[in-house]
């Protein structure tokens, strides 16, 4: 039996996948060496890259400021003139927001620290005087006395158990931190070639786009060269919008909580606005940590003022979701709700923190593209790409008259 070239090539194919299977797991370590000398000499190169999009959201936003017409309808600058300056823009932008949160932020945020861990010994001798009274008032009471003095700590040792934690996660952290950094930023070269890479691709983008596209379509499939290239476009849509449009609501809602802690007089304003910040970038479960930290720096410098700091931040995050929010990150993100929680909470458990900022993005551009397969898929069939399913009263009166 002769068997078509389909065929031959399907088994080949398949062939060549086993032989490469066998040989990836019999040899693992040495593949994972191997692959771990590639990233290493591409990683700054994947740090450029990572920098260049970056750079791209503010570059984005002075290009279409610098765009606009004058009154003699011609473009404040011309298109030739416009990328560079946006790239110098935008690195004096980056390089301004990086001065005043070494110069400014970080000093408070750490004078802060200080004060808070001070606070806290103090508060340690006062919320003990109030367990105490507590079980005094219930001494009426001895059973109820007995098992609530049985969940109350001592919570001067559970203070200095807590230090003692932070005190070695943290230089644990930090030193991972400043090892890694300093590991890629010790070596000068890694930094140039990074930056250099970064503006060569900000500056070229065009022209690389342009010989990506000219090798996909001369060694691979039309139909395959199209949809990576669709693909593509989505998720640098996807990312782009997602990026610039959280980073801005993290900004404002910031904004919004400094000001209105420096109104209403609640203490550690710079810190919880900080705080804000950074966990305004997680979805959902952001807005709950950044409450509860700043509760809990709050009730330690002033108790009474604990219950009006949450009612504030509770109107500020009504406010955030049903004014804010839907106007600037809908139109995004193709994703809802549900899909939203569970994404971050798959992409913290299994990625960390990385996981958490990129699990929306990625969830959306998956999301979006199996509601395309299963539409293609369905118009295939003959089926309606609404609701395939016919509705059930439909169905009973069909089998009715049957």
């Amino acid at each position: 039996m002769q068997l078509s070239h389909d065929t031959k090539r399907f088994f080949f194919s398949l062939s060549a996948f086993t032989v490469g299977l066998v040989l990836l797991v019999r040899h693992f370590d040495v593949v994972g060496r191997s692959l771990a000398v590639v990233v290493d000499s591409l990683l700054p190169f994947i740090v450029g890259a990572c920098l260049a999009f970056l750079l791209s959201v503010p570059m984005h936003l002075f290009g279409k400021l610098l765009s606009k017409k004058t009154k003699k309808d011609k473009p404040f600058l011309s298109e030739k003139a416009r990328r560079p300056v946006s790239l110098l823009l935008s690195i004096l932008f980056v390089l301004l927001l990086l001065l005043i949160f070494s110069v400014i932020v970080l000093p408070r945020v750490a004078q802060t620290v200080t004060t808070l861990a001070n606070s806290i010994m103090r508060f340690v001798p006062i919320a003990q005087n109030w367990c105490s009274e507590l079980l005094h008032w219930l001494d009426g009471y001895p059973e109820v006395r007995d098992v609530i003095a049985s969940y109350i700590p001592d919570l001067g040792q559970l203070a200095s158990t807590f230090f003692a934690l932070l005190r070695e996660y943290a230089g644990a952290a930090i030193s991972t931190v400043v090892s890694q950094a300093s590991s890629f930023f010790g070596n000068v070269t890694h930094v140039i070639i990074s930056i250099v890479f970064a503006i060569y691709v900000l500056l070229r983008k065009e022209t690389l786009s342009r010989q990506c596209r000219k090798l996909l379509y001369a060694f691979l499939p039309k139909t395959f060269c199209d949809n990576t290239l669709r693909i593509a476009t989505m998720v640098h849509k996807t990312f782009f919008s997602y990026v610039t449009i959280q980073c801005t609501e993290a900004c404002i809602l910031s904004s919004l909580c400094f000001a209105g802690m420096l109104i209403f007089r609640f203490p550690y304003a710079m810190v919880i606005s900080v705080i804000m910040l950074f966990c305004a970038l997680v979805p959902i479960y952001g807005a709950i940590i950044s409450c509860v930290l700043g509760a809990f720096l709050v009730l330690i410098e002033s108790p009474s003022q604990v219950i009006w700091f949450v009612l504030f931040i509770l109107v500020l995050q009504q406010v955030e979701n049903n004014l804010i929010y839907p106007r600037v990150v809908s139109t995004s993100i193709n994703l809802p709700s549900m899909w939203v929680m569970l994404a971050v909470t798959a992409g913290g458990g299994l990625f960390g923190l990385v996981g958490m900022l990129t699990a929306v993005p990625v969830t959306s551009i998956l999301y979006t593209l199996l509601g395309h397969i299963a539409t293609k898929r369905l118009a295939d069939r003959g089926l309606p790409t609404d609701d395939p399913m016919p509705p059930q009263s439909t169905a009973q009166s069909k089998h009715k008259t049957v």
